[in-house]
């Protein structure tokens, strides 16, 4: 009987053992991106009258990003679309100096600035991790009256 406790006991660890590390199957296969935009809303300076912020991407998964496209749609006070920007990776690469974001790392533009009236813009970055993975992050930065 007690060699029969003692196996039983066995296969208990073992299988829960399975169980607890199955859950650690390795890192992440998907990137996480993140925009940050610093300040927010965005005061319109009253030396040249453009609004001026800086924007951070980061990777927070663990998996390498090549940044694909920018989009920057803009909404007038009505809050109707008024202009879309698109940026592209030639375009990305002169403003953050790359379109890759290795894992854990981040892309920063301190010096963005706009000229025209607008309420708000919502940016949608796109891009391919390492795995092969879409992966969009999305952000509003509103900008305040003159």
């Amino acid at each position: 009987m007690d060699k029969e406790k003692r196996i039983w006991i066995a296969l208990f660890l073992a299988l829960s053992l399975m169980l607890i590390l199955s859950g650690c199957s390795g890192l992440p296969t998907t990137a996480k991106l993140t925009i940050s935009i610093d300040p927010n809303p965005v005061p319109c300076s009253s030396e040249d009258g453009i609004w001026r912020y800086a924007m951070t991407i980061s990777e927070s998964n663990g998996v390498g990003v090549t940044l694909t496209s920018i989009r920057f749609d803009s909404y007038d006070q009505e809050e109707q679309l008024y202009y879309t920007q698109f940026l592209y990776e030639e375009d990305i690469i002169d403003w953050f100096g790359s379109n890759y974001i290795p894992a854990f790392s981040i892309l920063q533009n301190s010096s963005i600035g706009s000229s025209s009236s607008r309420k708000y813009a919502i940016i949608t970055i796109e891009g391919i991790d390492d795995s092969s993975n879409p992966v969009e992050a999305t952000r509003r930065v509103d900008y305040l009256p003159k």
